[in-house]
């Protein structure tokens, strides 16, 4: 098959996406019902959702909420007066043969993303509506529809045709996906179908104005499917040009085992919906008073936070992607720091290796972790000041875990320990010096490379009892080394 760089020379893709992001909320969109992922198929329905005559749906406040939050951090201008409408299709996973959604007057509009000091994704709008069921494809070959989705929030993000390749695809989502995790409007976990996102892709030459023919390809559920399904259609569409066939207008599906779009209906024209005024909703009025109120809740956003942990912190590209992703895990770092700025790299070590297997191995959160940051800051300090070796600090962290003693009482209990072991390493010391008499002469005569030789035979004679390091300082006390 041909690649992608054999025709970027003479043809440009251009790329809109739809990114459908289900908001975090204990309840659907247009009922009070409650629901969760995971559950048995088809135990979290009710009238509303499934369409019964006579049920009546009302507005889910806290998703709009949640909606003008990702509104503002995605630099949107906010519509004061909103309203809803049926979005009439046809298809099982649909129970109502409607959805209710924004049309004409959206939430969200004109806001944009920096993918970097020169590139710009504009975002047209972002509006709130109802998901629908999920379709199951059994291995018998039969199709199931799971209820238990419908009606869940959703807001969809409406990015203007700005990109140009895979790799502006997926910049402009893991930046999406950054913000919207950063406000805790949604977890955008892809493999729950928290998020979803329809490609729409044409191809013109190079230079033209003129866009092409665009084909949209559903639900694509990962970054590594999306990327592949942009570079199958971008060479599919300028083979078909280039061999003097017209481009169809398609809703496609990406098949991920045959690495190839497939048809599933054919487009007339762009707009094969149709829309009604939802007869049962009055239009939304959303005040200033309460825009400014949201604004206020806006916490720092990945780019001010990426120039900080760069900048500041010193930290890697690698390193700033994992603490974006993992907010919780970026609170506690800030907190273990403690604006000491120089020891971050230490800090971040402890942080991602010590207390994430700890958090992994009990599956369980940061905010559950039993030490603190602050003391978890005085103990790596121990080891940075060269008080403590890191193989102790390691058996103190693990004590603090499994006892739930203070910092301060463990290492109270080992400098008294610490004193009698000492005691015990001199005397073990001095019994070796008696020992090798020769050897013991010869030393005190200046030939102090055999503290090297003593050392040696100290640590096999006790089986390692004693640390290396604290016989060395001894020694060169004793001989004024």
């Amino acid at each position: 098959m041909n690649k992608t760089s054999d025709y970027i020379d003479k043809w440009e893709a251009v790329i809109g996406l739809e990114v459908h992001v289900q908001l975090r909320s204990r309840t659907k969109m247009f009922t009070p019902s409650e629901w969760s992922y995971g559950e048995s198929p088809n135990t979290q329905t009710c009238p509303i959702t499934l369409g019964y005559p006579g049920t009546l749906p009302t507005i889910n406040i806290s998703a709009v909420k949640k909606g003008i939050l990702i509104g503002l951090s995605l630099n949107c201008d906010i519509n004061n007066v909103t309203k809803f409408s049926r979005k009439h299709y046809f298809y099982p996973d649909l129970p109502k043969g409607y959805q209710i959604t924004q049309f004409d007057s959206p939430l969200c509009e004109n806001g944009y993303i920096d993918l970097d000091a020169n590139k710009k994704i504009r975002i047209t709008r972002a509006h709130l509506e109802e998901d629908a069921g999920k379709t199951i494809h059994t291995l018998e070959g039969d199709a199931l529809i799971d209820y238990n989705r419908c009606g869940a929030p959703l807001l969809e993000i409406v990015s203007a045709p700005d990109m140009s390749s895979a790799e502006d695809a997926l910049g402009y989502l893991k930046s999406l996906k950054e913000i919207i995790t950063s406000v805790k409007a949604s977890d955008c976990d892809m493999e729950k179908g928290n998020l979803r996102v329809d490609l729409n892709i044409s191809v013109m030459p190079k230079g033209s104005k003129q866009l092409g023919t665009r084909r949209e390809v559903k639900n694509v559920n990962s970054f590594k499917n999306i990327e592949k399904a942009i570079h199958y259609e971008f060479i599919n569409q300028c083979q078909k040009i280039e061999a003097g066939e017209s481009i169809d207008q398609e809703t496609l599906l990406w098949d991920d085992k045959k690495g190839v779009t497939r048809s599933i209906r054919s487009k007339e024209d762009a707009h094969d919906y149709r829309y009604f005024p939802e007869p049962d909703l009055p239009p939304l009025e959303i005040s200033d008073n309460l825009i400014k109120e949201i604004k206020k809740l806006i916490p720092e956003l990945p780019r001010q936070i990426r120039q900080t942990l760069s900048s500041q912190y010193l930290l890697k590209n690698d390193q700033i992607d994992f603490l974006i992703s993992h907010r919780d895990l970026l609170d506690y770092y800030k907190m273990m720091c403690n604006d000491d700025l120089t020891n971050s790299q230490k800090y971040f070590n402890w942080l991602t290796i010590d207390v994430v297997k700890y958090l992994k191995d009990n599956s369980t959160k940061i905010i559950e972790f039993p030490i603190k940051p602050k003391e978890l800051r005085k103990l790596v300090n121990l080891e940075i000041e060269k008080k403590i070796d890191h193989s102790r600090a390691k058996k103190i962290y693990l004590e603090i875990l499994e006892t739930g003693k203070s910092l301060k009482a463990i290492i109270s209990t080992l400098s008294s320990k610490s004193k009698d072991v000492s005691r015990e390493m001199i005397s073990y010391v001095q019994s070796t010096l008696e020992k090798y008499n020769k050897e013991h002469k010869r030393l005190l005569e200046g030939e102090t490379k055999l503290i090297n030789f003593f050392v040696g035979v100290i640590m096999k004679e006790s089986k390692g009892k004693y640390n290396p390091s604290n016989i060395i300082k001894y020694l060169n006390k004793k001989f004024n080394v």
